[in-house]
């Protein structure tokens, strides 16, 4: 359908420019075209919604800049076709939109070879990609740690179950917070690495006091508290070492890297 619209219209163009169709006609077209592209982007729109299909952000983009040219012609505004550029923002409002309307699962890729396991509120896909696994984590569900999760692109994630046990951690994610409760968790007897990267959230940990840590913490904009210390500057590094680190048995070797939010770690 949209096909033989844009082949009709580009049809009609071409018939005005070389002169076939009179300067009335092409009048009358650029007057009505927008209200004829605004009825068929809402019937698509529906159509995609009623169907559960793809097609949804494409239709409701259309809706909406049909919807501006519409206005143009009313007099409301002026908006015309090549002003399409200036539409821009609407990425942004649809990246938030898909925050809050997110679905119960977030598709998370995990790039490890370790064994499937079966954790409290996880699902383990049974469909192997190569050494690529697909793990789905419900929404507000309370889970054990994974181990090397990357590739999580939208939501929050926290470890904060009774006695959940600790393992190395590589964590990404690009927009969305992180809360790492170790006070509730088993940590074994060796140093455990633990690397936390994003782009926009914040980060939020807490250490039981018996425990050593070895903190690496970067962000380019945001504030950094560990513990009394704290960097409220621009492109600001902490670095943190507990006493008695390099002889303890059971410790933390903590990484943390964001572009854009805060970092806090505390003691309990």
């Amino acid at each position: 359908m949209f096909a033989l619209c844009l082949l009709a219209a580009g049809v009609l163009l071409l018939l005005v420019n070389i002169g076939v169709i009179s300067l009335e006609i092409k009048k009358f077209f650029v007057t009505v075209y927008p209200f004829v592209m605004f009825g068929y982007s809402l019937i698509l729109l529906i159509s995609t919604l009623a169907r559960k299909k793809g097609g949804k952000v494409f239709a409701g983009f259309l809706l909406v800049f049909s919807g501006l040219l519409a206005s143009d012609r009313f007099g409301l505004i002026q908006f015309s076709f090549w002003d399409v550029w200036k539409l821009w923002p609407l990425a942004i409002v649809y990246l938030g939109f898909s925050l809050l309307v997110r679905k119960e699962h977030i598709k998370v890729h995990v790039e490890t070879e370790f064994p499937a396991k079966k954790y409290d509120g996880i699902e383990e896909s049974e469909k192997d990609l190569g050494e690529e696994k697909i793990i789905r984590i419900k929404k507000g569900s309370r889970h054990a740690p994974l181990a090397n999760i990357r590739g999580f692109s939208i939501g929050d994630v926290s470890f904060k179950n009774a006695n959940w046990s600790v393992e190395p951690l590589d964590l990404y994610n690009t927009v969305g917070d992180y809360f790492i409760d170790f006070s509730k968790a088993y940590i074994p007897e060796k140093e455990t690495p633990i690397s936390v990267k994003g782009w926009v959230g914040d980060v939020k940990m807490i250490i039981p006091e018996d425990v050593p840590i070895m903190v690496h913490s970067d962000i380019n904009i945001g504030d950094i508290r560990i513990f009394d210390l704290k960097s409220e500057d621009l492109n600001r590094k902490l670095y943190y070492k507990s006493p008695g680190y390099d002889d303890a048995a059971r410790k933390l070797n903590i990484t943390i890297q964001l572009k854009v939010g805060s970092i806090r770690i505390d003691h309990v």
